[in-house]
């Protein structure tokens, strides 16, 4: 009796603890740091004939067809909001990394090995389908690491210790070129259990005790323009005529996104192992920005080119040369609480897993982990 009685007042002193670190953290985040500047400069070009004739096609005023390019740069080169742009897309990359160094379920008793992949998106609470306005993708991230993890009760020390680890040079994704590198290191120590003994009811049901775990993580990913891009844009008219415009990067376009995240995160865990072949666990993070930030760079020269469907390429209008520049940094969100949950397969030392991480922001972040682990 007294020993529960002990055990319950260890419980409730850790979670007391715990649960007042976890709101001491999410007060004291550190200031969060933004300085922007970009531009679009643009004049439609009435020297060119063909650029009247295009005019009169989408039925539109001449400020008012300058006014809607412009705009639509604006949106494309994200030059009027990038800070938010830049901001969304860090807090979305440091989420990615969530959950690919520490393995919360397996308990191994000495070694483990494994790798994941991560991809993580931000998405705005407010966004209504079907609404002209905005885009339901605020932020999108991707990451991958290998780790391996090593128990200290060799040396008397209830503590598992992991790393993990990736570098990716520079590869093609599409119109975008970019690198990736990343580490961690982590700690964790389980309170609580879980219990070696193997009764009849435990090989059925395991419950894996307390786990509290802390560390460093770091991410690092660059993108860049690897060649001349062009996109077009559909222009609404009142004429019945299906007209539209291409704006094509020339000469040495220029648009470098890199994002850097560190953060330290404590988390509280817990999982539950049913027939020894399924664990299913959760439980709370708080990650406590310590540096880092996002910067872009855009600096493109783009030929705007005006063409009515169903008419030959020579009536295409030159409407004129559009210079988009925007240089801004922007450091990470303060942090906020993470909800973490997941599965996981057990076969023999072979684990299975995935992994959810979502932090009731706006935009709301949510990350998804898979991996494969040998846990001995």
């Amino acid at each position: 009796m007294r020993k529960g009685s002990k055990m319950l007042g260890i419980m409730r002193k850790t979670v007391v603890t715990l649960g007042l670190a976890f709101g001491l953290l999410a007060a004291s985040g550190r200031d969060v740091r933004a300085q922007a500047s970009g531009s679009v400069a643009f004049q439609l070009n009435m020297a060119d004939p063909n650029t009247v004739a295009f005019l009169n096609a989408t039925g539109m005023s001449q400020q008012q067809l300058q006014d809607f390019l412009t705009g639509k740069l604006n949106d494309l080169f994200q030059t009027t909001n990038t800070t938010g742009f830049l901001r969304n897309f860090g807090d979305a990359q440091n989420f990615t990394s969530k959950g690919m160094g520490v393995d919360y379920a397996s308990e191994a008793t000495y070694v483990e090995v494994g790798g994941s992949a991560s991809f993580a998106l931000g998405m705005d609470r407010t966004y209504q389908p079907g609404s002209t306005q905005g885009f339901p993708i605020q932020g999108v991230g991707l990451n991958a690491s290998v780790m391996g993890g090593l128990s200290l009760g060799f040396l008397g020390i209830p503590v598992m210790v992991f790393g993990n680890w990736m570098k990716v040079p520079t590869q093609d994704y599409g119109d975008m070129s970019g690198s990736l590198d990343n580490w961690g290191v982590h700690a964790q120590v389980r309170l609580l259990g879980p219990s070696r003994s193997m009764s009849a009811l435990k090989m059925l049901v395991r419950w894996g005790g307390i786990a509290v775990t802390t560390g460093i993580d770091y991410s690092h990913m660059t993108l860049g323009l690897k060649h001349d891009v062009s996109s077009s844009f559909a222009i609404p008219n009142t004429t019945g005529l299906n007209v539209n415009v291409n704006g094509a990067a020339t000469g040495d376009a220029r648009f470098n996104v890199g994002m850097t995240t560190k953060s330290i995160p404590l988390e509280i865990t817990t999982s539950l192992r049913l027939m020894s072949l399924f664990t299913a666990y959760g439980g709370l993070g708080f990650d406590w920005q310590v540096g880092g930030g996002s910067t872009m760079d855009v600096n493109v020269n783009a030929a705007m080119v005006g063409h009515v469907v169903g008419q030959p390429t020579a009536s295409d209008a030159n409407l004129g040369t559009a210079q988009v520049t925007a240089s801004a940094h922007a450091d990470p969100s303060a942090a906020k609480i993470r909800g973490i949950l997941g599965a996981q397969v057990n076969l023999f030392v072979v684990r299975l897993f995935t992994q959810l991480n979502i932090a009731n922001t706006n935009p709301t972040m949510a990350s998804l982990a898979v991996g494969a682990r040998v846990a001995y």
